[in-house]
């Protein structure tokens, strides 16, 4: 996946208004669980027990989603998000151990909070988070 000085780049990007705003503004495009994973990304970004390298790899790929001319541009009808739902879901892949029950409750809520979307509609806690 992308390293180094990319990574970096893609974390700059990030900003939590930024953030929120995409989520409001791209909800109908980019899909509930790319919106419900970014944002369990994002509670998990302030985790002390998880080691920064991976922190910067939730930061990045955040940062990555809020850019609307990345790789594939959002813009784009069913394709735009492709690439942020790949980097998203590696992201997550690198953080799974440390996911609980506690922060995809925080997301569902910020989500419901920002969208109005039932918590019910997301898995729950003994479900496995990525499995499409």
């Amino acid at each position: 996946m992308i390293m180094g000085d990319k990574l970096d780049k893609y974390a700059n990007y990030f900003n939590d208004s930024k953030l929120f705003s995409k989520i409001i503004n791209f909800s109908g495009k980019a899909g509930k669980n790319l919106l419900f994973y970014s944002l369990i990304l994002y509670f998990m970004v302030s985790d002390k027990d998880i080691p920064i390298r991976t922190r910067i790899v939730f930061l990045a790929a955040l940062g990555y989603f809020i850019l609307p001319t990345d790789l594939i541009s959002d813009f784009l009808p069913g394709l735009g998000f492709t690439d942020d739902l790949s980097f998203i879901t590696y992201a997550i892949t690198q953080g799974t151990d440390h996911i609980t029950p506690e922060i995809k409750s925080k997301a569902k809520e910020k989500l419901n909070g920002l969208l109005k979307i039932d918590p019910e509609e997301f898995p729950q806690e003994d479900e496995e988070l990525i499995s499409e």
